[in-house]
């Protein structure tokens, strides 16, 4: 008996001009596989049909519980099939052929927790060439305004952060907040928010993972998240988004360790390259199985050779920041937002917001394009997530740490905002400081628009807010604004402003800053 596809909601899934970026060198990332040696299960065979509209879910299923109890791979060939949620057991192969594809139901009643899944598994792969397509904007409304193509032709940031979409609306941050796709009634119209599936691709509790040669496209929520795994391996893959729609960040790495991330293509609307350490698993919009579930440190993380283009951050630690965080390097790459605007709102972003202690990190040979701030760095108490026990109620109570954070050979073109590093105060006098920070080698220039400017004498101390680079108005430098910190070197850093500035380069507040030639 066929089952048909019933979209949820099938006025959702409207794509406009600048959503999805046209210049994907696909031809570098992505080629013709050979299937590996050992037992193939077809699914073809098990009743996968190309049929449009019907699903094939219980088909390719079955096909993927086979495998596993052979070492085998399940071949998906001869076009595409639509399914709903699926779980690839332990010791199998996905193979995804090019010119084929899984697609997503457009019904939310097909899925769990994740439209492909393992977890608690080990000996995974997941290659072929071809596609996972999310069919992401289908799970999502639809945006206020139409994606910008042309620059605003001025730079303006919300002086004080009184709404999370940053009004007044002339600032930039309103402008692209107002063109995302969200799942939840954004805009206070009375619609029920939309529980969309939250993983696209997610690697749960596994180990020996292989991710190579794939395209994940149109991400309905998060992309590839690596979760609570060890030992996990992604190379040669293409993410492409829609750019517009919330909440698709290319690849979350959370807590996990042992983790390479090489030559990869990643175009998305949210977070490009994010590493987390949160308490639980999920975020608020959909209740994930097990999501109570203590967490752990995020560790020994390699990333590579990697393009993003992203309307967020290009590379980020944090925000759910519970574990620590270390021995992270991140080098050869490219960030940038070559043809829609506002720009991108941070290159890197390092952030420790809910007691996780971030150290030892090691960026090197960056360069970014139309990204507004190339460095955020921060340190807040927000602590979103309670305390596990009262030990450690005790231990982050007044914050975690940064520190021993190293960037190194930075270029970037078309810059914003001023860099920023900072620390905390609180209201009891408690500062929190950032430490050992060295920036070597940076070079960057402002796109020479107009700056509406509103310094205020005091910079807001953000202590248990989200924090975010656009969030906290603007500095009274333009380079770098150095707030409760420690240990802060500059060596070789210029940077040139708009010709209309008139502001210093560098302030600092309760820092202790070296600057060299």
């Amino acid at each position: 008996m066929k089952i048909y596809d019933k979209p949820t909601f099938p006025g959702n899934g409207i794509i406009y001009t600048g959503d999805y970026y046209q210049d994907i060198p696909y031809h570098l990332y992505i080629s013709r596989e050979e299937l590996p040696a050992g037992p193939v299960f077809d699914i073809r065979e098990y009743g996968a049909t190309t049929e449009p509209g019907v699903l094939s879910t219980e088909a390719v299923q079955k096909a993927l519980d086979d495998a596993g109890n052979s070492w085998g791979t399940v071949l998906v060939t001869g076009g595409a099939y639509t399914t709903g949620t699926l779980t690839i057991p332990s010791s199998t192969t996905l193979f995804i052929d090019s010119g084929s594809s899984i697609n997503a139901s457009k019904d939310l009643s097909q899925f769990q927790d994740a439209f492909i899944k393992t977890v608690d598994s080990a000996d995974v792969t997941i290659c072929g060439g071809g596609r996972i397509n999310g069919n992401g904007e289908f799970f999502v409304y639809l945006p206020h305004e139409r994606p910008l193509t042309t620059p605003l032709g001025y730079t303006k940031l919300p002086p004080v952060l009184n709404d999370p979409m940053g009004r007044p609306e002339d600032t930039t941050r309103f402008k692209y907040r107002e063109r995302i796709r969200y799942a939840e009634d954004k805009w206070n119209e009375g619609k029920p928010n939309i529980p969309r599936p939250m993983y696209t691709l997610w690697i749960r509790g596994s180990e020996n993972v292989d991710i190579h040669n794939i395209i994940i496209r149109d991400s309905m929520d998060w992309s590839l998240s690596i979760d609570g795994s060890d030992n996990v391996k992604v190379e040669n893959i293409v993410i492409d988004n829609n750019r517009h729609t919330a909440n698709t960040d290319g690849i979350d790495i959370m807590s996990s360790c042992h983790v390479k991330v090489k030559h990869v293509f990643v175009s998305t609307a949210d977070d490009g390259l994010c590493i987390k350490a949160p308490m639980t698993q999920g975020h608020d919009s959909i209740n994930v199985e097990n999501e109570k579930m203590a967490m752990g440190p995020s560790e020994d993380i390699e990333i590579e050779d990697a393009t993003v283009i992203s309307v967020m951050n290009a590379f980020k630690i944090g925000t759910e920041t519970y574990f620590d965080i270390k021995g992270v390097t991140c080098r050869n790459c490219t960030f940038m937002l070559p043809d829609i605007f506002p720009a991108g709102v941070s290159g890197i972003s390092i952030e420790s917001a809910d007691g996780s202690n971030i150290s030892d990190i090691h960026l090197e040979n960056i360069t970014m394009k139309n990204i507004a701030v190339p460095v955020f760095i921060s340190l807040c108490r927000r602590n979103k997530f309670g305390y596990l026990t009262e030990e450690d109620k005790s231990m982050k109570a007044k914050g975690g740490s940064v520190s021993r954070i190293t960037i190194e050979g930075v270029k970037a073109e078309n810059m914003e905002s001023t860099c920023i590093i900072t620390g905390f105060k609180d209201s009891d006098g408690y500062t929190g400081k950032v430490k050992d920070i060295t920036i070597r080698n940076m070079e960057a220039e402002y796109i020479d628009n107009e700056e509406r400017l509103e310094i205020l004498p005091e910079i807001r101390e953000n202590v248990t807010d989200y924090p975010e680079s656009n969030a906290l108005g603007d500095m009274p430098s333009y380079g770098f604004y150095i707030r409760h910190a420690e240990s802060v070197k500059l060596e070789n850093v210029t940077i040139k402003p708009r010709s209309m500035n008139k502001r210093p380069m560098i302030e600092t507040l309760d820092a202790d800053v070296i600057v060299t030639d």
